[in-house]
């Protein structure tokens, strides 16, 4: 039985996300038809039972976040700039096919490596807690979920990192790829007893990988610059 689950959204399309332009940190807001995105992302999890949500401080993240949380006015919403996209260095403001050098620009591992310190300290630290305390069986609502709210290259980068690691499983059906605006991502959590004195541990299952459903009747972008010049 599921007992938690992780909902992992990548934030709504921006004008430089229409125009090929690496966004990388940049505070680049969403334009009309992310806003349309968000709206219809929100929609569709309004009935989602959140007990928490964090986001990357970049607006056209938390603007995602911050609309979702109108369905659920009683959930603080942690900013947290960890959760931005990958520094991109001088290349941030280029067009996609820019051969400009870019010395400064985040390295893979050191992506890697901010994604596993936030998922520790934030989601495992937060999941072990609620274990100790004796996370509550299903209610009529559902599991408890957790909301984050990201960017494309951080979303692949961490869901790559957590089942290459084999800190979660990943479905059969299910293939990490391009993350599209406001695509949603589900890791599924269940207790196992293990052991001779049934210790409770920890189990993930990647279940969703960028679902688009909400945008039946939207176009939507299908690379994401941030995502292709890694």
């Amino acid at each position: 039985m599921s007992l938690l689950q992780l909902y992992i959204v990548r934030h709504g399309e921006t004008a430089w996300n229409r125009e090929r332009r690496i966004q990388g940190q940049l505070d680049v807001p969403l334009n009309e038809v992310g806003v349309a995105q968000v709206a219809s992302v929100a929609q569709a999890l309004k009935d989602v039972h959140f007990v928490k949500a964090f986001t990357s401080d970049l607006q056209r993240a938390s603007k995602t976040a911050e609309a979702i949380l109108r369905y659920h006015p009683s959930i603080q919403l942690v900013k947290d700039e960890a959760l931005r996209e990958r520094h991109m260095g001088e290349l941030e403001g280029e067009l996609a096919k820019s051969a400009k050098s870019a010395p400064s620009k985040e390295t893979t591992e050191a992506l890697v490596k901010r994604c596993h310190t936030w998922y520790t300290r934030s989601i495992v630290a937060y999941i072990s807690s609620r274990i100790r305390e004796g996370i509550p069986a299903q209610g009529p609502r559902g599991p408890e979920c957790i909301l984050v709210v990201s960017h494309g290259a951080l979303i692949s980068t961490l869901l790559r990192m957590l089942v290459g690691g084999k800190m979660i499983l990943c479905t059969r059906d299910v293939v990490i790829g391009h993350c599209v605006n406001t695509g949603v991502s589900v890791i599924d959590y269940s207790i196992r007893r293990e052991g001779k004195d049934g210790r409770p541990n920890l189990m993930g299952t990647l279940v969703q990988f960028s679902n688009t459903t909400h945008l039946v009747r939207m176009r939507s972008l299908e690379d994401n610059v941030d995502e292709s010049v890694q």
